[in-house]
């Protein structure tokens, strides 16, 4: 998968640098850091949302579905 948005930097590490960790938790600290980044992106789109000075106001989801005629 090619995202031109991914910057990927290799690293390289002595050995006594390294510490090994669980799978699992390595899984879990995964799952928090994308649930964190998708949290900080959603607050900074509201952020911008609501700076806009454009007569307008920011509808709920649930606001959006029924004018739209449509159902989550």
């Amino acid at each position: 998968m090619n995202n031109p948005m991914v910057v990927r930097v290799r690293m390289t590490a002595r050995t006594e640098d390294m510490v090994s960790i669980p799978r699992a938790e390595l899984d879990a600290l995964r799952a928090e850091n994308r649930r964190l980044r998708r949290e900080a992106g959603d607050a900074e789109a509201l952020r911008r949302i609501r700076s806009d000075s454009g007569e307008g106001r920011t509808f709920t989801r649930e606001e959006l579905a029924e004018a739209w005629g449509i159902s989550e």
